[in-house]
């Protein structure tokens, strides 16, 4: 009897007793294919048409010349032969038997292999199957997006990743990459504003605390103050050096900021830390034209 794989049509030659009315899961060595074969897939291979043997054995016969002495044998004689001696199989047909039977021992090892897997294999198994990762080109373009993914991960969360690990600055740096927020650790409390007229000039005076939340010593950055208008948009900037350089942890440093000629439109003070270090402090920067 013959299987037939229902992916590449390639036909194999199996015994009807190996395959038992529950099926049985077959694979195929040409493309990979596993399916359950039942017992009404078999079929059996086409049959030669009798007809054309025996025109075949007449015209074999009319090819001998009447000289050839033929050997006769008695019944009993040609009956011990057949018995004795059977009739061999072509080289072709025998080859291909021994390579379905060596297909199908092969099977039965890969079936009882994969059965003494554990689940987590089976699963990554089903999970190659799935992306095509038997394939050298699939295998490759994953690397990459993997490698891309893990990248894309590492930027950002940069920020966390220095927290945790603060040699880590350094690799990032190299690439010249921010991983440190400017004044981390560090808060501005009890911020006060008080306008006021001197020499005929306006000015504003911002008093506050710089605190240090950590349980280490920071290097206090250039303060930003914004001046914004009622709409939250900005009106005024001025850079401000820190009191002091270095503030110990768990500590708080005093400052004060003097603006001449502060906005009128000002309603609210923005104040954070910053890289910059402009060649001028206490500058202010009107940004809108009738400020100026």
């Amino acid at each position: 009897m013959l299987i037939r794989c229902p992916k590449c049509n390639v036909s194999y030659d199996i015994g009807t007793a190996a395959i038992p009315e529950e099926g049985r899961k077959m694979r195929c060595s040409q493309c990979g294919e596993t399916w359950l074969c039942l017992p009404q897939d078999l079929f059996e291979a086409p049959k030669e048409d009798p007809k054309e043997n025996v025109e075949e054995q007449k015209t074999t016969d009319e090819i001998l010349p009447d000289s050839t002495e033929a050997e006769t044998q008695s019944p009993a004689e040609e009956e011990e032969k057949t018995e004795t001696e059977p009739e061999p199989l072509p080289a072709g047909k025998k080859e291909m038997q021994e390579i379905f039977a060596r297909l199908e021992t092969q099977t039965e090892n890969l079936f009882e292999y994969e059965k003494s897997l554990p689940a987590h294999i089976k699963v990554w198994h089903q999970i190659k199957s799935a992306l095509g990762l038997q394939r050298r080109q699939n295998r490759q373009i994953l690397a990459g997006i993997s490698v891309l993914l893990v990248l894309l991960l590492l930027f950002y969360l940069r920020f966390d990743i220095v927290r945790m690990a603060p040699f880590m600055e350094k690799v990032y740096a190299v690439f010249n990459i921010e991983s440190v927020i400017v004044g981390e650790g560090l808060e501005f409390q009890n911020i006060t504003r008080n306008e006021y007229e001197e020499d005929y000039i306006n000015k504003m005076e911002i008093r506050g605390f710089i605190t240090n939340t950590t349980d280490k010593t920071l290097i206090i950055p250039t303060m930003r103050i914004e001046l914004l208008d009622k709409n939250a948009q900005p009106l005024q900037v001025i850079y401000q050096e820190p009191p002091i350089q270095r503030i110990i942890a768990g500590s708080n440093v005093a400052f004060r900021v003097i603006v001449t000629k502060p906005s009128s439109f000002s309603k609210f003070v923005y104040m954070t830390f910053t890289r910059e270090h402009p060649k001028e402090t206490l500058k202010a920067v009107n940004i809108r034209p009738y400020d100026v």
